[in-house]
């Protein structure tokens, strides 16, 4: 069917956008791959359970970048073969994408005192059943290995209270305490990915736009 010179334009439009919503589901779906296989993470989170959260996050989000990349691809179709069920079906996805990732990317943002109270919970635990449980002794002496730091926050004074001070606290490491490094490397990694989520969520109503305009002109033409 033929469209007006505007709406061929748009229908261009909407193509390059969707070539373009594609990458970013690339990028979605990169971060998250980042996420769960980043060396200098991997070196203390592949032993501790009690860190798994980040691999649920680094899973959620490659689940999202594969949805999203398998929608832009619905949308370059929907937009060169003029299919309104497509377009509406784009519509759709859309909008629960940007909803999902623009609620992420907002809690992501805020949520900076939460994951601080966390991160200190997670260490003291930790150091409390450091000699009790093998997961907690693995967890902390990764930590301690990788930041270079000792107990949770008053550094080798927190073992007093348990028993003796674990070997991978470096005599040099005593006065360094572990939560202020780990919420640090914990805001970096949300800093990015609440970053890319709010980013992708603005453009994706860019695309909304399109599609409903799109799928309206191609309903007018065949009225």
């Amino acid at each position: 069917m033929a469209l007006g010179s505007c709406y061929t334009c748009i229908k261009y439009l909407m193509f390059a956008f969707n070539f373009i919503f594609w990458l970013l589901g690339c990028a979605i779906l990169g971060v998250g791959i980042w996420l769960r296989v980043d060396e200098g993470a991997a070196e203390f989170m592949h032993e501790s359970s009690k860190i798994d959260m980040f691999y649920t996050l680094a899973y959620v989000l490659m689940a999202i970048g594969f949805l999203i990349m398998l929608i832009g691809f619905l949308g370059c179709c929907g937009a060169i073969r003029e299919s309104q069920c497509m377009l509406a079906l784009f519509f759709m996805f859309l909008f629960v994408i940007f909803a999902t990732l623009l609620g992420f990317g907002i809690w992501a943002a805020v949520a900076k005192s939460s994951f601080k109270d966390m991160t200190a919970d997670m260490l003291k635990d930790g150091v409390e059943n450091y000699y009790k449980d093998e997961k907690s002794q693995t967890f902390m002496d990764s930590i301690q290995t990788y930041f270079g730091c000792c107990g949770a926050t008053l550094g080798n004074e927190d073992y007093k209270v348990v028993e003796d001070i674990p070997g991978t606290c470096d005599p040099d490491n005593y006065r360094k305490p572990c939560q202020s490094q780990f919420y640090e490397w914990i805001e970096s990694k949300l800093v990015i990915v609440a970053g890319v989520a709010i980013g992708i969520a603005v453009v994706m109503i860019l695309g909304m736009i399109f599609s409903m305009v799109l799928c309206c002109a191609i309903r007018d033409t065949v009225a």
